[in-house]
């Protein structure tokens, strides 16, 4: 066999063999561009997730900033209540105590009528043991009297017990 001949073959086989690797690499060339296009369509996405991430930070930043603010009147409206609650249970003792300042008077004031009564009657000859009668209207006026301070003085106790 000639020199040549031989020479041709390995050249060819070497051919082969180069356009073999040609074609494997062709494929993986076409593998990688078509990868490069998805790998640039997620890094869009990706841009435009991080943008939007960044809008809503910005979105939370102004939110937060506001309830600070709102947190902060709030609490300035909290101490103020406190000063009011404050305020109304020392009135609201107040007025109790001058509730019972007024009964307390009331009865020394029923109890003197009736000694001053009392002698009118001996005079008028009812005897000293039975009881006076007051006319009917004033009667039905102390009543009723007695009733709206009982009920408005049970309105005001129950809201203290809520309170406490």
């Amino acid at each position: 066999m000639p020199w040549t001949l031989i020479l041709d073959l390995v050249m060819t086989l070497l051919l082969a063999a180069t356009i073999v690797a040609t074609i494997m690499l062709n494929r993986r060339l076409n593998g990688l561009r078509d990868a490069r296009c998805e790998l640039e369509s997620l890094a869009e996405r990706f841009q435009a997730s991080t943008s939007r991430a960044d809008e809503g930070v910005a979105g939370l930043k102004m939110k937060a900033q506001s309830l600070q603010e709102l947190v902060e009147t709030v609490r300035g409206l909290s101490s103020d209540l406190e000063f009011l609650i404050e305020r109304g249970s020392t009135i609201a003792d107040r007025l109790e105590a001058d509730v019972r300042t007024a009964r307390r008077t009331e009865g020394r004031t029923a109890v003197t009528a009736g000694v001053s009564s009392a002698g009118a009657s001996r005079a008028a000859g009812v005897t000293a043991g039975a009881p006076v009668a007051a006319p009917p209207a004033a009667n039905a006026r102390t009543r009723e009297g007695a009733e709206l301070r009982s009920e408005a003085e049970r309105h005001l106790m129950a809201a203290l017990r809520s309170r406490a």
